[in-house]
Order: structure tokens, then sequence, then C-alpha cells
């Protein structure tokens, strides 16, 4: 985990680990029209292929609930992480304010760095990505080209159109699927940022991007 704080709302939570990139975002701080891709995300890095955030709002999440999401979004994402997520995320859904016991305790590690209730002023310190080599946009790229995805490509971000993406993450084959999860978990850990452009078309995004553009 990384040892900085960040403030959220005058409480310092720990810095969610990279490889969520905007995933965390969705999860944490808001939810927009555009979860579908978050939810295909964690459906297939949890592999829960029935798992969906329907009726999930950030902002439902209580104080116990929001604790946990921080602690599980510093940690790197794999299957237990994914699964914890929607564990909460589904008693979001649920109106549900606790936690399971048997979970916190999995993060203890990572809830015990949190200050309960502690309001603290906020740094001007803002957090920048080096910039990254291309070869963590390869396969992303390489996979867009074979599955006739547009792609803009700019310096810290791509935009993409999240719900084709997302069509592509709940592919019924189980490769491309994993392929493309990896992929962007690569970009994720890389510094880049997936933005929404829907009805993106591969003119355009050559058009936006640099010379890395689909």
């Amino acid at each position: 985990m990384n040892g900085s704080l960040k403030c959220v709302d005058g409480l310092f939570y720990p810095e969610f680990h990279a490889g969520w990139g905007g995933c965390a975002e969705e999860l944490f701080h808001y939810t927009s029209r555009y979860f579908t891709c978050t939810e295909a995300f964690l459906r297939n890095l949890a592999d829960q292929r029935q798992f969906n955030m329907s009726g999930y709002q950030a902002n439902k999440l209580s104080k116990e609930q929001r604790h946990l999401m921080a602690a599980i979004l510093a940690c790197e994402p794999n299957i237990q992480s994914a699964r914890a997520i929607t564990q909460i995320v589904r008693g979001v859904i649920n109106g549900e304010s606790k936690i399971s016991e048997t979970l916190a305790e999995n993060y203890r590690e990572y809830l015990k760095v949190i200050p309960d209730d502690v309001e603290l002023v906020y740094s001007d310190r803002t957090h920048h990505h080096h910039q990254p080599d291309v070869a963590p946009l390869d396969p992303f790229l390489n996979l867009a080209g074979r599955l006739n995805l547009p792609v803009a490509v700019h310096t810290h971000h791509l935009e993409v159109p999240l719900k084709v993406l997302a069509q592509h993450l709940d592919s019924p084959n189980p490769s491309l699927r994993n392929s493309l999860q990896d992929a962007i978990l690569q970009l994720h850990s890389a510094g880049y940022a997936l933005k929404n452009h829907p009805g993106l078309t591969h003119k355009t995004a050559r058009e936006l991007g640099d010379e890395n553009s689909l």
C-alpha cells in the first residue's frame, strides 16, 4: 500500500492503487451514467459474471462502508479485492449500512491508517504522473485494433466509447476478456485514465489524439 494519505471531505484516506484507474472514482466519489465499464471491469476481475451495479451510488456509502472501500481500493486489483468491493456494492444496493466483520478483518492493516473523524486541512500538494513509456499502451491498442475500437491517445488519458469497451469486457470469449482486463490494468498502473467519448470514430480519434490513435 502507498504510505501517503489523501484528504476527502476533511478526512484522510489511503491513496488508491493506480491499477483501479477511473474505476476508483466511480466507486468512491461519484457514480456516473457510464458505470457499466466499471461494472464490467469488476465483473471480470472478480469472476462473477452475474454481478451488476444497477442502483449503486457512491454517495450512499455509510461511514463504515466508505472506510472499508477506501482500504480495499488501496490494494492491488485482483480477484480478492474485486470480490470484496462487489460485496460492499451489493450491500449499498440493498440499503445496508453495516460491513462484514470478516471482510473488515481482511483489510484491518489498511483500515487502521484511516483517522477516525479527524478533520484536517487540505493540502495544496497535487499528484502528477511521470510521463509513462509508450509500452503500456501497446497491449490495449493492439486489442483495440483487433476489435475495431476507436481510441484517441493523449499524454495522460485515452478517449474511448466506454459503452462499447464494456461490451468487449463482457465478451463470451474468456481469453479476450482476460487480455483486455490485463491491458486496462497496465494502462491504469502507467497513469493513463480512460475517458468516455460516445460515438467516437476512427477518423475523429486520429484528429483528436497523437500518432498512436486508432
